[in-house]
């Protein structure tokens, strides 16, 4: 397996794979090594199917159905796109371009699910010309970087990770009653110690509130903690290329995807997403 690091903290770069011909646990697993490791794995030119998508990704574990209010709802895939079943692009008020635009929020893949997910595969069947990138944030090199009395404040720490929190900030009627319904906060812990490689944050959009702390205190303690993470020497961008499919571990990155520049152009992305088996507070 030939590789090559992509960016300082974090991202991995595959050349030599197929994956619809992967047969062997040992592959597999060191796939499964190599994430755990960099966070982010690109695997080049994989021009799959849907169905050999699922294949692909249910060596990794179990899938997670899509969730409703979702293009793809109740199935293993998540349809990424911005324009109709007629082809036409969508407007900028139509709610499946507000969700793309919510998408451009730093967040982390089903935090906002009790048991929140293990890692997502995105594949890149249709991008633009300039624009459309995907960015990565290692929490990991992230939480490194807190100065140690913070750490300790932190560390046993709680949060409430909320759907239509920050969905609201896009706009307060995107998130349907039906959604409010199946999606209830939950809690999560804001560190997490269940990767060899390290500790990291666990954080994003979704993270609403510091449980048992007053709203202001809250605020200020995660202001704090962001003031330390959004910086460009934990990121990698990722510039799309066709067939391009992309692994990455979301209790390890917080991802977000960044603007089309120039006319928009049609983008649609599949996604799987492998259901994580434990959660991070060990409550059921």
């Amino acid at each position: 397996m030939i590789t090559s690091k992509l960016g300082d903290a974090i991202g991995l770069e595959i050349n030599d794979l197929d994956v619809t011909k992967i047969s062997d646990k040992e592959t597999i697993n060191k796939i499964s090594d190599l994430l755990s490791e960099f966070s982010v794995v690109v695997i080049r030119n994989q021009n799959i199917t849907d169905d050999e998508h699922i294949k692909f990704s249910e060596n990794f574990g179990t899938l997670e159905l899509t969730k409703v209010g979702t293009d793809g709802s109740g199935s293993k895939l998540i349809i990424l796109r911005n324009f109709d079943e007629n082809g036409n692009i969508v407007s900028p008020t139509d709610r499946q371009r507000l969700n793309n635009l919510a998408n451009q929020e730093w967040h982390s893949d089903s935090s906002f699910k009790k048991i929140p997910s293990k890692m997502s595969i995105l594949s890149a069947k249709m991008i633009p010309s300039l624009g459309g990138n995907t960015e990565f944030l290692s929490m990991r090199a992230s939480y490194n970087a807190l100065p140690q009395e913070l750490k300790l404040k932190i560390d046993d720490k709680i949060c409430w990770h909320d759907y239509s929190h920050g969905r609201s900030k896009i706009d307060p009627n995107l998130v349907t009653p039906e959604e409010k319904q199946a999606l209830p906060p939950v809690k999560q812990k804001l560190v997490l110690s269940d990767n060899k490689h390290g500790k990291s944050l666990y954080l994003g959009a979704h993270c609403r509130n510091v449980d048992g702390m007053s709203e202001n205190d809250s605020n200020a303690l995660l202001a704090e903690i962001n003031s330390y993470i959004d910086t460009e020497k934990f990121i990698y961008s990722h510039v799309w290329e066709p067939f391009d499919l992309i692994m990455w571990d979301n209790r390890a990155v917080l991802h977000r995807a960044t603007p089309i520049k120039g006319k928009i152009e049609k983008r649609l992305m599949v996604r799987t997403t492998v259901a994580g088996q434990t959660s991070t507070t060990n409550e059921c």
